[in-house]
C-alpha cells in the first residue's frame, strides 16, 4: 500500500516524490521558461497537467524535460510561478516550443493602517515536533524520485482578517535527500474549502540544509503578506528540488503530524492536480500580526 501519511506502528511506507537534478541527455527535448519582460530564466517554475497528477518543476535555469511532464497531446498544461501570469496550452503545442515566456503580474496590496501599539501577534498551527503520524513527500511506489517534483502539502489555518503573515516554521523530521528546496505558498480557500488563489506577490523559496531533524524558519516580513478579508488560509510547501543522498530502497522527506478532528492537512501530487484533504495536523505554524 502507498500512503502519503502513516503511523510509525504500521508496517509499510509513505513517500512522496523526490527530486533529482534534471540531467539533460543529448537529444532530450527540453523547454526553458523565461520572463517576457527581462528575458531571464524563471527558476523552478511549476508545470502541471490540469486535473491530473502529472507534471514537473523547472530547474534553477528555468529548464525542464518535456518527457517529465507525462501529458497526452490533448492534455492542457499550465506553466506558472508566483508573480507571473500563468500560461495554458495543449501538450501537443508545448512540444513544439523551445522557450515559453511568462508575463509579470504585479498585484496591488490592500491598504492597511498599521498601529504598532495595538497589533497582536499570534502563533497559528502545530508547534509540536513529535507524534506517531507523519507525512512523507516520497511514495513507496515511486520508482524514480526525480519524476515526482511538484508535490505539495500544507495546513489550513485560521487567521484574523487583515493579518500579516510574518514568519513560517516547518519541522523536517527525516530526509534521504541533499540540496532540498521548497516553495512556500499562502493561499485563499475556495467554496469547497480547498486552496485556491495565491495571496503572494513574490515567489518565496527556501533551501533545507543537509542536517539532522530540525525546525526551519522563514522570515516573511519582507514579502508583506496580507490575508485581506480571509479568516482561513492554506499554507503549503511545494517540493522543487533535491538529490538522493545515496541509492536505497526507502526514501524519505517527512513532516511529523498528529491525527486531529479539528485540523486539516491538504495535499496534491502536482501543481494542477486536485487537492485532497485529511484530518491531520502537520508540524507547521505561522506567526501573524493582526489589528486588534
Amino acid at each position: 500500500m502507498n500512503f502519503r501519511f502513516s503511523h510509525f506502528l504500521l508496517v509499510g511506507g509513505l513517500s512522496i516524490g523526490g527530486a533529482v537534478a534534471q540531467q539533460e541527455q543529448p537529444g532530450t527535448p527540453t523547454l526553458r521558461v523565461l520572463s517576457h519582460q527581462s528575458g531571464q530564466p524563471i527558476p523552478y517554475a511549476s508545470v502541471g497537467v490540469v486535473g491530473r497528477p502529472l507534471g514537473t518543476v523547472a530547474d534553477a535555469q528555468g529548464s525542464f524535460m518535456l518527457a517529465r511532464v507525462g501529458a497526452a497531446p490533448t492534455d492542457t498544461v499550465v506553466v506558472s510561478c508566483v508573480g507571473y501570469q500563468s500560461r495554458r496550452l495543449l501538450a501537443a503545442d508545448l512540444r513544439q516550443l523551445h522557450e515559453l515566456a511568462l508575463t509579470p503580474q504585479p498585484q496591488a496590496l490592500a491598504e492597511v493602517q498599521v498601529r504598532g501599539d495595538t497589533w497582536q501577534r499570534r502563533n497559528v498551527g502545530r508547534e509540536g515536533s513529535g507524534g506517531f503520524t507523519f507525512y512523507n513527500f516520497h511514495l513507496q511506489a515511486d520508482k524514480e524520485p526525480a519524476n515526482k517534483l511538484g508535490r505539495e502539502v500544507g495546513a489550513i489555518l485560521g487567521v484574523k482578517p487583515n493579518s500579516f503573515v510574518e514568519e513560517a516554521y516547518v519541522y523536517i523530521r527525516q530526509s534521504s535527500f541533499r540540496h532540498l528546496r521548497f516553495r512556500l505558498n499562502v493561499r485563499a480557500l475556495d467554496s469547497q474549502d480547498h486552496p485556491a488563489a495565491s495571496l503572494l506577490t513574490q515567489d518565496v523559496q527556501f533551501a533545507v540544509a543537509d542536517s539532522a531533524a530540525s525546525w526551519h524558519h522563514l522570515d516573511l516580513k519582507p514579502y508583506t503578506i496580507n490575508v485581506g478579508p480571509q479568516r482561513r488560509i492554506a499554507v503549503t510547501l511545494e517540493w522543487l528540488a533535491g538529490e538522493p543522498a545515496k541509492q536505497q530502497d526507502w526514501y524519505s522527506v517527512s513532516i511529523p503530524a498528529a491525527l486531529s478532528a479539528t485540523h486539516r492537512m491538504v495535499f496534491r501530487d502536482k501543481s494542477e492536480d486536485q487537492w485532497k484533504v485529511q484530518p491531520i495536523n502537520l508540524s507547521l505554524y505561522i506567526t501573524t500580526a493582526s489589528p486588534d
